[in-house]
This record gives structure tokens, C-alpha cells and sequence, in this order.
């Protein structure tokens, strides 16, 4: 998945949980935010190797969509 792609996902500035899922709709990663824009777009800092690591790097190469469901707080 690219920085790009995010735009058609729709994510609001808002709270909730996140999906990043396969090709096949498979879930790779479930995550909570209180900015879901803020909180996925995140995922694409140039420095995410060294801050976060091999794993959700990996991970956003297999991602092909973000889905989400908005809660009315984060502690929901």
C-alpha cells in the first residue's frame, strides 16, 4: 500500500479502529486511534523502519486497503 492510496480509503479525523487488510480482505493489523486520519497516515513516515520496525513495514507491503469503524471515543 502507498502514502497515495490512502485517499480513497475515506478515513475521518475521528476515533476508532483501523483494518489494514490483505488482497483478499484478510485482516493484517487492527490498531485503535483517536485520529484515524492522523493515526494511519502515520504508517507512512519515511522513518518507519527505524521507529516502528521490519514487521509493519512488511505488513504495508502485503496491505491493499484500510477499512475502519468509527467509535465515539477511543476508550469505546
Amino acid at each position: 500500500m502507498k502514502k497515495q492510496d490512502l485517499a480513497k480509503c475515506g478515513l475521518p479525523d475521528a476515533p476508532g479502529v483501523y483494518f489494514f487488510r490483505d488482497d483478499e480482505g484478510g485482516i493484517l493489523y487492527i490498531g485503535k486511534a483517536t485520529s484515524l486520519k492522523d493515526r494511519v497516515r502515520s504508517y507512512f513516515n519515511p522513518d518507519l523502519i527505524e521507529t516502528r520496525g521490519l514487521r509493519l513495514v512488511t505488513m504495508l507491503t502485503l496491505a491493499k486497503t484500510v477499512t475502519f469503524q468509527e467509535t465515539g471515543s477511543v476508550l469505546e
